[in-house]
């Protein structure tokens, strides 16, 4: 039973105060950060209308679920990492390969600073 593990002046009408008590101070903290969730933020965002996206170039070279992308610095290059293991970076001029390699377990990939077509 439930209450087996209780003390002997806890009851459950206790352990609900309790725990109301702690989702109040929960809400609280929430509130002081400006923590609010995700479907509270879309109610208050407006629709955009016709927003109509299209594919432009498609890139084509993980086997696997692509976990993350991101543009570099040079707003050319682009760094992606895959289930399959991979982090490639591709120009997106031409949608060529310029380097691939291993990933480790990385998540989110980036480039050496003083080498741009090295991931880290």
């Amino acid at each position: 039973m439930a209450t087996d593990g209780l003390h002997e002046n806890e009851t459950l009408a206790s352990l609900k105060s309790e725990a109301e008590s702690l989702k109040g101070k929960l809400e609280e903290e929430r509130a002081k950060l400006h923590d609010v969730e995700l479907h509270q933020v879309a109610e208050r965002v407006e629709a955009l209308g016709q927003f109509v996206m299209k594919t432009r170039r498609t890139l084509k070279g993980h086997g696997n679920k692509v976990l993350c992308m991101d543009w570099c610095k040079d707003k050319r290059r682009i760094v992606s990492s895959s289930q399959d293991g991979k982090v490639i970076v591709w120009d997106s001029f031409t949608t060529n390969k310029v380097r691939h390699c291993p990933w480790w377990g990385f998540r989110t990939p980036a480039l050496s600073s003083s080498s741009p077509s090295t991931p880290l």
